[in-house]
């Protein structure tokens, strides 16, 4: 907090500092896909840009932690994490009111979160509780940031909730988070009773209701939670819906079993450590991008990942229809969704999702109609925005460069 003399907020350094930072801000460099750079001369000058900035003035802590995670994106993660631990301290000095820090310090954590970067989060939540020891909803994040990481003791996370709901006994999320925490540390019966409870205090609880279920649902197939993430569809209760004509409690069951593979990949490539946390988004989210056009192109409502049968015979389609829905594309852009793909569906049959057999039939098709498509990517654009051509004209033109006429067939 503030202490003695001006408050940096209000010196003119900081105001134009601040405006300074703005325009900065207004230059996207983050990578649409993943959690990198987007390459070029804009990032290399908006990191030098940054140093400037904070050389003007040291205490504008939106810029440490900017730079800081421009620094984890682009690979460089002792520097990012200096700077968000930087931007901290400086942050802990200029805001003055307790709500503001709140406020601004959860800002910079979902940002965090979103990279993955759960350590670091929880050693900001660690620098906060020092600062405001009362704070009961800081403990209740810092048990969900130690259960993140595979170098932390699941028992000092359910420590920290303890402590939250010391200071809060009556908040039903802490206590259907509680339950979370011994349900990842395998203790059913404190799990459900705590999902009970806070049901409770609050029946409308929805993560508590849903926990419940995945409760009962582990301990009766003596499951972990990976293992959970991984159970087969049922594909019973999935025809039952559709035959019940709830298309879309079908399509939203689909929709959870997918979101399960998902997670399951990333908490497996965050405990094992197989991956670095900017590598894994640089998987998931090109494959998320990709997906969710598949599913707005399926008629049928059953759309399951490993249903890669599916996928593979109708690839070149899905990819056609990504392609022809934006204005612009780069190759780099079908190369990732390549990557994010044969990454993905490695781990899917390494768990015995889909089979060897189904897995090479599925790279051999992606990689050749990627390969196809990324040499006609330069075209395709020129053709798009060739409006010297008429309308009939581009898409004819884009129609004998795809072999469109093939691939209304397959529609």
């Amino acid at each position: 907090m503030a202490k003695h003399g001006t408050n940096p907020k209000k010196t003119p350094e900081w105001r134009e500092a601040e405006n300074w930072f703005k325009q900065l801000h207004a230059s996207p460099v983050f990578s649409f896909f993943g959690g990198g750079i987007m390459p070029g001369p804009d990032s290399e000058a908006l990191d030098g840009e940054l140093a400037k900035l904070l050389t003007f003035c040291p205490d504008y802590f939106p810029a440490w932690f900017y730079r800081g995670e421009y620094m984890l994106r682009a690979g460089k993660a002792a520097e990012g994490e200096q700077y968000i631990k930087s931007g901290f301290d400086h942050m802990a000095v200029v805001l003055e009111k307790e709500e503001e820090f709140e406020r601004v310090l959860y800002q910079q954590v979902e940002n965090l979160e979103k990279l993955l970067r759960y350590d670091l989060t929880a050693a900001l939540m660690e620098k906060a509780i020092r600062l405001f020891p009362d704070t009961a909803c800081y403990y209740d994040d810092l048990a969900y940031y130690i259960l993140q990481l595979p170098d932390r003791d699941k028992s000092e996370a359910l420590r920290r909730q303890e402590k939250a709901l010391d200071l809060d006994p009556d908040n039903d999320c802490f206590i259907n988070n509680t339950g979370w925490i011994h349900l990842m540390m395998g203790n059913f019966h404190e799990a459900e009773q705590s999902f009970n409870k806070a049901l409770d205090f609050n029946v409308d609880n929805p993560g508590a209701l849903k926990n419940l279920d995945t409760a009962e649902y582990m301990r009766a197939h003596k499951l972990y939670y990976l293992e959970y993430l991984l159970r087969p569809a049922d594909m019973k209760e999935i025809r039952n819906l559709r035959e019940n004509v709830d298309f879309e409690g079908a399509t939203e069951l689909c929709r959870e079993y997918n979101t399960d593979r998902e997670d399951a990949f990333q908490t497996h490539a965050l405990q094992n450590k197989t991956m670095h946390p900017h590598d894994i988004l640089n998987v998931l989210q090109p494959f998320r991008f990709f997906m969710k056009d598949v599913e707005k192109t399926m008629v049928d409502d059953i759309f399951l990942y490993e249903n890669i049968d599916l996928l593979c015979d109708n690839f070149k389609l899905f990819l056609y229809r990504f392609i022809r829905t934006r204005e612009f594309i780069e190759e780099q852009m079908l190369l990732e969704i390549n990557r994010s793909l044969a990454i993905f569906y490695d781990f899917l049959r390494d768990k015995n999702l889909i089979t060897t057999d189904q897995h090479k039939r599925f790279n051999d098709r992606i990689n050749s109609t990627i390969g196809e498509f990324s040499r006609k990517i330069e075209d395709y654009n020129r053709l798009r925005h060739d409006f010297n051509l008429q309308e009939a004209e581009r898409e004819k033109g884009i129609e004998e460069l795809f072999g469109s006429h093939y691939l209304k067939e397959m529609e």
